[in-house]
């Protein structure tokens, strides 16, 4: 009996240095932080002034290199005048979280995980505008998630439009920077 006590933990000390060094990166968690940071910012309850989606700060820690190049092309050629003064300025003339210039406080904020580096986040921001159908279907975003330097980072977004995935922001960025 002892013998084979001795067995089972010398196999199971096999197995647990057998197991990988580093935890798998959460994809799941700079697409959460990313929606959560909208949906504040379009909550009538909140006080506090929210931290820009795009702010470089989260630029540098949640979106990948490339996408973050896009981003800064984009920012030369804003879809908007400059101020005076100015050389670069936000690319999107609309949320692109919110899907749109006008919204709601977000509602039932779900994030998942569909594998392969692709995360969903669906959430109804409508629902404020009016009663029917079309307000309460869900506003749905496929981020498409990697890994960069150990961390999982935003690679591209597409929103969905109609039921099939739309264009991707980053090559829509890419091309308003001339990339």
């Amino acid at each position: 009996m002892k013998s084979m006590v001795s067995r089972i933990l010398m196999l199971a000390s096999c197995l647990v240095s057998a197991a990988p060094i580093s935890v798998a990166s959460d994809v799941t968690a700079p697409v959460r932080e990313i929606v959560e940071a909208a949906a504040r910012s379009w909550d009538d309850t909140v006080d506090e002034p929210s931290e820009d989606v795009f702010s470089v700060d989260r630029l540098s820690r949640l979106f990948s290199k490339d996408f973050q190049s896009a981003f800064a092309a984009a920012s030369k050629n804003p879809p908007h005048e400059l101020p005076e003064g100015e050389t670069t300025g936000y690319p999107f003339d609309y949320d692109p979280i919110a899907q749109g210039q006008d919204g709601c406080a977000f509602e039932n904020i779900r994030i998942e995980d569909d594998g392969d580096g692709q995360v969903t986040a669906l959430f109804n921001n409508r629902r404020c505008f009016g009663e029917g159908a079309e307000y309460e279907a869900d506003t749905v975003l496929i981020f498409h998630v990697v890994e960069e330097d150990g961390q999982a980072v935003i690679d591209d977004i597409y929103p969905v439009v109609d039921g099939q995935s739309g264009s991707s922001i980053k090559q829509d960025l890419k091309a308003q920077g001339g990339l």
